[in-house]
């Protein structure tokens, strides 16, 4: 499912057994797209849809039976999408034990396939964690925005992954034969790796500074922390690091170096924003840096990803909000979940959510 240059629009949904949807069928806008109503009656079940197709993940549990209707047996989601500027339809459903993807006749074993099949951007009130949070968030976003564009990203971190694994075993048993096997796999995909998150990391600093200026007056920037430290070359300066550790890796049972440890810090003003930001100036830099990430991502795909913003209201002052409500204009096509109708938005496509029900909002 590789990506081409076009235009990429989410139309429609049809969801049925779906978090708190018995049955639902929306169109959606080309532009604003803004899901209105109450705590608790299924707007971010709606964003949260919209996200399992375009990435194969849920963006609030690992869990897909969470993700069923309690009382019902599975969940069944239908798109009809546009990618390269082709009508498609994609279905998948979950069983509880099954998995089941479909994109225009072609099935797949996994969601894995939709990866990268309609490349999205996603701010929820959780991105906090990308300042505050443990290493494992910050990864996550690198490895999420890396492989929507690059397959061949998505290829070496599996790679890595199985071969790491692999190496932690052999560790655990205290048997070392065959380990050397592994840590040339791990090598080759760890550079690949680097090198990518690297250079992301580059490209969303120019963006970042800039947007987090425009939104605050402050100056935002963020520092990769890869735990490979030696120079280059990279993969033969991994295998010597590997090799030099295995004693005490050994006594560990895992692997303490490596893409797997990866790490980067926001910084606002120069500082540190963990330390020193409070919590609007650390949700400021976050809005910036999702702004980043799609400007990035468009250039990557040439065409506009999709934007989905979780609780509008919940990431930042008015003033703020006012500003970043501005930018998302510029963008293409954006979900958004809101208590209220902003006013800025009247031609905006706008659903009334209700215990799992949608109506169109004139």
């Amino acid at each position: 499912m590789g990506l081409g240059n076009s235009k990429l629009m989410f139309k429609t949904l049809y969801l049925r057994n779906f978090r708190n949807f018995t049955e639902a069928s929306i169109a959606f806008g080309p532009k604003i797209n803004v899901f209105c109503g109450a705590n608790a009656q299924g707007k971010t079940n709606l964003l949260e849809a919209i996200a399992l197709i375009s990435t194969g993940r849920s963006f609030r549990t690992q869990h897909l039976s969470e993700l069923i209707r309690e009382g019902a047996s599975f969940f069944f989601l239908e798109a009809s999408i546009v990618r390269d500027n082709v009508a498609q339809t994609v279905r998948l459903s979950y069983d509880g034990q099954v998995k089941r993807v479909e994109c225009n006749s072609s099935h797949y074993p996994s969601f894995q396939a939709l990866l990268g099949l309609l490349p999205s951007v996603l701010y929820t009130p959780p991105d906090i964690d990308l300042i505050t949070g443990s290493p494992s968030a910050r990864r996550r976003f690198l490895n999420l925005h890396l492989a929507q564009s690059d397959p061949l990203y998505f290829h070496h971190l599996l790679r890595f992954w199985r071969a790491v694994k692999q190496r932690n075993s052999l560790l655990r048993s205290r048997s070392l034969d065959g380990i050397a096997c592994w840590e040339h796999e791990m090598a080759a995909s760890s550079a690949y790796l680097f090198d990518q998150r690297k250079k992301l990391i580059e490209e969303l600093n120019d963006d970042l500074k800039t947007g987090c200026q425009a939104l605050s007056g402050e100056k935002s920037s963020v520092q990769y922390i890869p735990s490979q430290t030696s120079q280059l070359p990279l993969a033969s300066s991994y295998l010597a690091q590997l090799e030099k550790n295995r004693p005490r890796e050994k006594m560990l049972g895992m692997t303490i170096t490596g893409p797997h440890r990866d790490d980067f810090s926001i910084t606002l003003d120069e500082k540190p924003a963990r330390l020193f930001a409070s919590d609007g100036q650390k949700r400021t830099a976050i809005a910036a840096l999702r702004l980043s990430e799609w400007r990035r991502l468009e250039r990557q795909i040439e065409a506009p990803p999709l934007f989905g913003v979780d609780d509008l209201e919940l990431h930042l002052d008015r003033e703020r909000q006012h500003l970043f409500q501005k930018a998302l204009e510029a963008l293409g096509q954006v979900f958004i979940t809101t208590p209220e109708i902003s006013p800025l938005w009247p031609s905006a496509c706008r659903l009334r959510v209700s215990a799992g029900a949608t109506a169109i909002l004139e």
